[in-house]
């Protein structure tokens, strides 16, 4: 894109040549010639004075001139300029594929909406509805009585058990398995193990995006829910009968057990544990490696194991870092009572 382009899309002001073009996006910390990047935060100003970056989003208010064959490109918010150039590129790159691979497998029952494509050694199972300008990439496995809403993203390599429903605009990464079996089994008298038979199913919400190789298992009975807007990130695990607040954000490695019910707005750091049958309350944020014992309903900030708020987690782990000091001092002052 041509500099002009760039400026008349962010609404920048143009410091230097403005018929430079540039060919790709980068980081401050790895922009080079041909390249535009974006400064706004001062940690990273050791970056932004050495760039070699052809063009750079900074703030409106910084008076520094560009380097020779150097653009700055001045704007409100560096960052959401750089962001909706990102949007921009990302529309046109999009791929717009349609229609049905020869290698595909798809059950003379199954219902594909207009504009669909249905990518090499997929299968499409028995009543499976899909929607409209939904695609459906290889080796990926849509078992019966499953439907997929319109313009839905299923990435290779993804297998969706009987009976899901998947609403419209998701994204499923690569690896996902939905509605596999809960964990659920009788323990026996003599130890064994008689398998409790899983026969809910899952539903998925409208604008989701799930993560490569996350899990999330078919219910009981009734439905595993994940509501509107929720964002999983890779290798996450969804227990059965869980019920996944709207706009709930979990990063990778959350494992959340059986019939937790999860508000909304929620978010989880990575590897946070959250046991069986628990609540979590709306707009609660979970920090990382936390493990949750017990239900959390007060709005606020936790992180630990059991988690406590913030402040006064911070405040004890203060305390346990001081404590060879503090022994030290108890000794001190027993050995001279002692010797008193």
């Amino acid at each position: 894109m041509k500099i002009v382009d760039i400026a008349l899309l962010t609404n920048a002001e143009i410091i230097g040549t403005t018929n430079t073009v540039i060919n790709s996006l980068n980081r401050i910390e790895y922009a080079v010639e041909g390249e535009i990047t974006f400064y706004s935060n001062p940690k990273f100003l050791p970056f932004f004075q050495k760039s070699t970056a052809t063009a750079i989003f900074i703030p409106k208010d910084l008076n520094e001139t560009p380097n020779e064959n150097q653009v700055y490109l001045k704007v409100e918010n560096p960052y959401e300029a750089f962001l909706k150039l990102v949007f921009q590129i990302n529309t046109t790159r999009k791929r717009q594929i349609r229609g049905i691979h020869p290698t595909a497998v798809i059950e003379p029952s199954a219902r594909i909406e207009n504009n669909c494509f249905v990518g090499p050694n997929c299968y499409i199972g028995e009543n499976v509805v899909i929607g409209k300008n939904t695609q459906i990439l290889a080796n990926t496995i849509i078992e019966r009585n499953s439907t997929i809403g319109n313009n839905t993203t299923i990435y290779p390599n993804v297998s969706i058990y009987e009976d899901t429903k998947i609403g419209n605009n998701c994204i499923i990464h690569s690896g996902a398995v939905i509605g596999a079996d809960g964990f659920g089994f009788i323990e026996n008298a003599d130890k064994s193990y008689t398998k409790i038979p899983q026969i809910g199913n899952v539903v998925i919400e409208d604008d989701v995006e799930i993560g490569a190789n996350t899990t999330i298992d078919r219910a009981f009975v009734g439905s595993t829910i994940i509501r509107k807007g929720v964002k999983l990130d890779n290798l996450i695990q969804i227990a059965h009968n869980d019920d996944i607040g709207e706009d709930t954000a979990m990063a990778a490695q959350v494992g959340v057990s059986g019939s937790v019910k999860i508000g909304k707005r929620v978010r989880l750091g990575g590897q946070v544990g959250i046991a069986g049958h628990l609540e979590i309350g709306d707009d609660i944020i979970i920090l990382a490696q936390s493990g949750v014992p017990s239900s959390i309903t007060k709005q606020g900030i936790y992180v630990g194991s059991p988690p406590r708020e913030k402040i006064h987690a911070f405040k004890i782990e203060a305390v346990i870092n001081n404590l060879p000091e503090i022994y030290k001092e108890l000794k001190r002052i027993k050995n001279k009572l002692q010797m008193d």
